[in-house]
């Protein structure tokens, strides 16, 4: 049984020995508004018993005896948090994209700098500081009344916390506490510098440990409550994109992982520890039990999911129902149109190619829109002018909505390639939005190389389970995992179609002067 906590849902999946899923749920926990409009916070006053009642439908929906669940594990998307009390019960849960310390990044870095000669960036390798946890916490320090009488005593992130509260060990994975802002990336260790800007105790954070690795078992109390055995191990977990790399078999210096899903971050996985020095990427790593220890290097291309999301309620009436719970079929007018719209550019000559073409600058840009002066919102069409008529239709702007993810994704394979110093490099696509077979293929076409394709959208899900068979000696070292990998058969190679990589160049040279990027 894992659980995978997104940006906007819960899931809970159950799977068998052959990590085929057997059920799938979820919810979509309630989120508090602050006043000042930056601040999401989930209501930590229902948010554990609403676990516990979709573990209880996961498990009723896949007609098992809950007593025979052997491995439990979690992933959450980054960077995610929980500041708990005493008794881990959450005293504050941080939703995707809470700002709420927006005004306190500075000051944050401020206090860093009195105390050390090198920048925050440079041993967490993460930024802006007032997205990152501890900008939540300093603002939780000078606004008490959000938790009332509570007191913070501990930090987890929300899959370590959901972990501690099945019955494990106060923990975290390495890899997630990597993603924290609070976390000396290469020297693996949280930084002091916290404990005397905080005034923290000397228990605050929680031990590290490589996902993968048994941290308990689960307690008395969910036991009576779920019915599970308590002989059940818990698996210290991964963050949801690393998950999905997991998955991909994309963790060896070289692979660079495109995960399609709420963002669409590009993660280079390197042997070493790398701060790109114009400051444009993320620098973290993936540590996982007899599989690997390596560094990550991270271009994102920003909000992604939601754009697809947009496209299709813009263009298909039947898509204004609500969207947080995707089926198989429930984007096909969608694909459909596409699919019309890729078969038109194969047939359509190379000198003809880009004079009728539609670009888009809208949700995904390259290192997350930090380098263009162009608004994101757009669209540009060519000009009717001249005496040839000249007509579009619909599916060219649904094509550009496809390409703007694409054009955005090339280019940050492209930085992450250069910062990394690659010369050669294997790729993989997997997330949500991989869906869109044709997107994947389109854009192997455009980089002109074969892409690792995870056939099921549910990739940080995968990744758990393969944590799961790590736990019950099934995977102990990379061999194992390709092995794994071939017995499950969900990954396949999309090649290019060498016939549309030159038009699609084409294209994508010109977005980049359209939304001016010089990068």
């Amino acid at each position: 049984m894992v659980f995978d906590v997104g940006s906007q849902a819960v899931k809970c999946a159950i799977a068998d020995e052959n990590n085929n899923l057997v059920s799938i749920e979820s919810f979509v926990p309630k989120a508090i508004s602050i006043a000042d409009g930056f601040g999401r916070i989930r209501d930590p006053a229902t948010y554990w018993d609403n676990i516990l009642k979709l573990a209880e439908t996961s498990i009723k929906k896949a007609k098992i005896n809950p007593g025979d669940i052997r491995y439990i594990t979690s992933t959450a998307i980054r960077p995610s948090v929980v500041f708990t009390d005493e008794d881990f019960n959450a005293v504050y849960i941080g939703a995707s994209f809470d700002i709420l310390g927006m005004d306190y990044g500075d000051e944050i870095e401020e206090k860093y700098m009195e105390l050390n000669d090198v920048t925050l960036y440079q041993r967490t390798g993460h930024f802006p500081n007032f997205y990152m946890v501890p900008a939540r916490l300093e603002w939780l320090r000078h606004n008490p009344e959000a938790i009332g009488s509570k007191k913070i005593a501990h930090y987890l992130p929300v899959d370590s916390w959901i972990l501690v509260k099945l019955g494990g060990e106060f923990h975290t994975n390495k890899t997630s506490a990597m993603e924290s802002g609070l976390f000396d990336v290469e020297k693996e260790m949280w930084m002091d510098e916290w404990y005397t800007i905080f005034n923290l105790d000397d228990n605050f954070f929680p031990p590290h440990v490589l996902s993968g690795e048994v941290i308990g078992h689960v307690s008395e109390t969910i036991h009576d409550k779920l019915k599970l055995d308590c002989d059940a191990e818990i698996i210290a977990g991964l963050p949801d994109t690393q998950a999905a790399l997991l998955a991909s078999n994309s963790i060896t210096p070289g692979d660079i992982g495109i995960v399609l899903g709420t963002t669409t971050p590009v993660q280079a996985v390197t042997e070493k520890f790398l701060i790109d020095p114009d400051m444009h990427t993320w620098s973290s790593g993936i540590f996982i039990k007899n599989l690997c220890k390596n560094y990550i290097l991270e271009a994102s291309t920003g909000i992604t999911g939601q754009l697809v999301n947009w496209v299709a309620r813009l263009f298909d009436s039947d898509q204004m129902e609500n969207l947080a719970k995707p089926t198989e079929d429930q984007y096909n007018v969608i694909k459909t149109r596409y699919k019309k719209f890729d078969e038109i550019e194969q047939t359509t000559p190379e000198d003809n190619f880009t004079t009728q073409a539609v670009y888009a600058s809208l949700g995904p840009m390259p290192l997350a829109t930090t380098h263009t002066d162009r608004m994101a919102g757009e669209f540009y069409f060519p000009s009717p002018s001249g005496v040839e008529e000249s007509y579009l239709h619909q599916n060219q702007l649904i094509g550009a909505v496809f390409d703007n993810i694409m054009f955005a994704v090339s280019k940050n394979i492209e930085y992450a390639k250069r910062v990394a110093s690659f010369d050669d490099i294997s790729l993989s696509i997997s997330g949500g939005i991989s869906r869109f077979n044709l997107l994947c293929q389109r854009t192997s076409d455009l980089i002109n190389r074969p892409l690792l394709h995870l056939k099921k959208p549910e990739a940080s899900i995968y990744g758990l389970l393969f944590l799961c068979d790590i736990a019950r000696g099934k995977i102990k070292n990379k061999d194992d995992l390709n092995k794994r990998i071939l017995e499950n058969d969900k990954l396949h190679k999309i090649e290019p179609r060498t016939s549309m990589t030159k038009k699609l160049q084409m294209k994508y040279e010109r977005w980049l002067k359209i939304v001016d990027f010089n990068l």
